[in-house]
């Protein structure tokens, strides 16, 4: 049997503060890869940071709905809500090691997904999940090293969550499985706003 998870107590966040995260994330990812026919510009420099303690984070790269890029943690290791973004929107920067590393010529038709952990709940069966608005969680595996997460609106039905889950943490027959609920705050928008690419910004 896996080892008790240290479940996270429930978060309430400002309205603003998902977005204030996003925010960061955005500006880092931009200054890492830059614009298209624009060369990286280094570390942005990020102005009213949000003094909110840290929560689990997930910053997540998509196009036309599928994933481009994506790393989180569940237990942050920076101190506030926006340094945990920027950290992992480095991480994805600097390139998802599952997928191809991020161009300037793509920004354009990507979407950024910041999403913070509100709560984590233990569930028998991912049955009763509501695909469109809970997360899942899956960890298993003999020492319970295998992980997967699912997001919001990344499947259609609870049935596919969890056949995903398993697929993507390479769950075997005889593994142990954990499923947990996850509680978001999340805020999504295009990485480039249309204005900036209609505007030449």
């Amino acid at each position: 049997m896996a080892a008790c998870i240290p479940l996270i107590p429930i978060r309430s966040f400002a309205a603003t503060e998902a977005l204030k995260a996003w925010t960061a994330a955005s500006d880092t990812i931009l200054a890492h890869v830059g614009k298209a026919g624009q060369s990286p510009s280094g570390p942005p420099a990020l102005g009213n940071l949000s003094s909110t303690s840290a929560a689990g984070t997930i910053v997540t790269l998509s196009r036309a709905g599928r994933t481009r890029a994506c790393q989180g943690s569940l237990h942050p290791e920076a101190a506030t809500l926006d340094e945990e973004a920027v950290r992992l929107a480095r991480a994805v920067a600097d390139g998802d090691p599952r997928y191809p590393a991020v161009r300037s010529s793509e920004v354009a038709g990507l979407t950024l997904r910041v999403s913070l952990v509100r709560a984590i709940h233990p569930v028998s069966r991912p049955d009763a999940l509501n695909p469109s608005r809970d997360g899942l969680w899956l960890r298993g595996g003999p020492a319970g090293e295998k992980n997967a997460i699912i997001l919001p609106g990344e499947a259609k039905t609870a049935r596919y969550m969890a056949d995903e889950a398993m697929r993507r943490a390479d769950i075997q027959a005889g593994d142990t499985v954990e499923w947990f609920r996850l509680d978001l705050e999340w805020h999504e928008a295009p990485l480039v706003p249309i204005t900036s690419i209609a505007g030449g910004k």
